[in-house]
């Protein structure tokens, strides 16, 4: 989403994230590791440049919201300068954000609001926007700010819908909603366990016809992560069971992807030209189909191009992958591409509505 910080007003595109809570672009001077910024993601905010830019100082209340959240093991704190510090990554490290603390005014339509968010010096981002907004459910994230604000946000819900083809336009709405228009149904929204984040109650999973999932767990929606992660005893049936359908129409599962909790497959009439290339799969409605049922009657039935993709080094790949290492299961962003989707955090309950975008 474009977001106008400062004044005057810098317009930076950012990237809308579910599954964190803290909100930060890349600022200058960028003292340590920069990010390569998109030019479509606008100029580099400077704080210096802007004249309602403030520094929030290390004793403040606000300082010590993401020290508790982020689980920082120091003070994060810049004496010489009395400046509030953070530090935060993501995944298994595959991005990471290092810097100060500030406050700035950010437009919305007409409206104006103070804004506490980070001014990354010190950043490994290989996305092309200028930084990352989070949604989760602490104090300091972007929602939970811009819900302090009635006169902008008159009711705490947030939808949005991100298309299979990024070539077509997507959307985003804060606020009130259609809720007849949700014929995915609904599910109740909670708080989730270990994260400040919102999570859902994953109830069954259908894959080619065969239930793999008998018992209740929890599952955060992450709109940040683009693979759904499975708790490997699930993720190890689902592995046996597309296997086998997909070994029915020649493909059969590679051993590199396995050994990166991943599944791909390739047929022995994959690869193409003097370089091995890997030909694209193509025959879509041949794929088996994959089911998400959630608490209260929910469910996703996924269109194959939800369920998997084509890689150029792996071949034909599934959006579900297992983590060990996480204290939750994942709802990535790559399966409800395409869906409308709502989380109404002030009715609690998120919402589907199919082949939106």
């Amino acid at each position: 989403m474009a977001v106008s910080l400062g004044k005057p007003p810098v317009v930076n595109l950012v990237a809308i994230d579910t599954g964190s809570t803290l909100s930060w672009v890349q600022c200058q001077p960028c003292a340590v590791h920069c990010h390569t910024q998109s030019a479509k993601a606008g100029p580099i905010f400077d704080p210096g440049r802007s004249y309602t830019s403030r520094r929030v100082r290390c004793s403040s209340v606000k300082c010590g919201e993401p020290r508790y959240d982020l689980r920082l093991q120091q003070a994060n704190c810049m004496e010489k300068e009395d400046s509030c510090t953070y530090s935060v990554t993501y995944g298994n490290g595959w991005a990471y954000s290092v810097g100060k603390m500030v406050t700035d005014t950010l437009r919305i339509g007409d409206s104006f609001m103070d804004l506490m968010f980070g001014c990354s010096m010190d950043v490994k981002y290989s996305e092309f926007e200028a930084g990352i907004f989070g949604f989760g459910s602490s104090s300091f994230s972007f929602f939970e700010q811009l819900a302090g604000y009635p006169d902008i946000l008159s009711y705490k819900a947030l939808s949005y819908c991100l298309p299979t083809d990024e070539t077509k336009p997507g959307y985003m709405i804060l606020g009130r909603y259609d809720r007849a228009a949700m014929d995915g149904g609904y599910t109740p929204l909670f708080r989730s366990i270990n994260r400040p984040t919102y999570s859902l109650t994953m109830e069954m999973l259908i894959a080619n016809g065969q239930r793999l999932v008998t018992s209740s767990s929890e599952m955060i929606v992450d709109s940040g992560a683009q693979r759904t992660s499975l708790w490997p005893s699930t993720f190890a049936l689902l592995d046996k069971t597309i296997t086998q359908a997909m070994s029915s129409i020649g493909y059969h599962r590679t051993s590199r992807a396995r050994q990166e909790s991943y599944i791909c497959y390739l047929s022995e009439h994959d690869y193409s030209g003097w370089n091995g290339t890997i030909t694209p799969f193509s025959n879509w409605s041949a794929l088996p189909l994959l089911e998400i049922g959630f608490a209260g009657g929910a469910a996703l039935a996924l269109p194959p191009r939800n369920v998997f993709y084509n890689d150029p080094h792996r071949g034909l790949c599934m959006t579900f992958a297992q983590n060990p290492a996480l204290r939750s299961q994942i709802l990535g962003n790559r399966v409800t591409r395409s869906f409308g989707t709502t989380f109404d955090i002030q009715g609690k309950q998120f919402g589907f509505k199919y082949a939106v975008c």
